[in-house]
């Protein structure tokens, strides 16, 4: 099994990249096969909402020639995608929602009937990992919405698993959360020990 981790936060080495990591190596213990992209170190261009371009073909964006196709293409390859996000404003940060936007090309839309005729990110398993300042996990209700209306609605892709951590402030926070940290590493042993 192949999972890709995509580490949605510009701090590294903080609360988001610590709880993947964690998930990481336990999927590494069942034996899968692991890469984690630290999307702020990709160059990724917002999209201009020029789609009647991009969804009558499920190829590349026509407009941008940026990280995105190198990105989708190690997408495909996997079996498993991890979104591993801090809470902003009550959503997942601006970069990994330019990067769902900009996948909105992994898509063939017949514009006259507005059917999907192809769909390459359909069935592929995700999970979403986010951790949020407030002490209060309903913080993160919102933004599981927004994973959820993308993941599994835009994309029809199947969330499989879920974690929050709520309560961590400062980078490194989560260190003290060690039952969410072995939390973390048991979901990616579970998911990866069952394919």
């Amino acid at each position: 099994m192949k999972v890709l981790g995509f580490m949605a936060s510009p701090r590294k080495g903080g609360n988001s990249d610590m709880l993947l990591e964690r998930f990481l190596e336990g999927a590494l213990s069942s034996g899968a096969a692991t890469e984690k992209i630290s999307l702020y170190d990709c160059n990724i261009e917002f999209c201009q909402g020029c789609h009647l371009k991009c969804w009558v073909n499920d190829d590349c964006c026509p407009r941008w020639q940026d990280d995105m196709d190198m990105l989708h293409d190690k997408v495909g390859a996997s079996d498993l995608l991890v979104f591993s996000s801090p809470v902003y404003m009550g959503a997942p940060p601006a970069k990994l929602m330019a990067f769902f936007e900009r996948s909105i090309d992994q898509k063939k839309v017949n514009l006259e009937t507005l059917k999907v005729e192809n769909n390459k990110l359909s069935g592929k398993k995700a999970v979403v990992l986010q951790v949020n300042f407030f002490n209060d996990p309903a913080y993160q209700k919102l933004p599981m919405l927004v994973y959820e209306r993308i993941l599994s609605e835009v994309f029809k892709m199947n969330i499989v698993g879920s974690l929050g951590v709520a309560d961590v402030r400062e980078p490194g926070d989560i260190a003290r959360k060690k039952d969410s940290l072995q939390e973390a590493y048991n979901l990616g042993a579970q998911l990866c020990a069952l394919s």
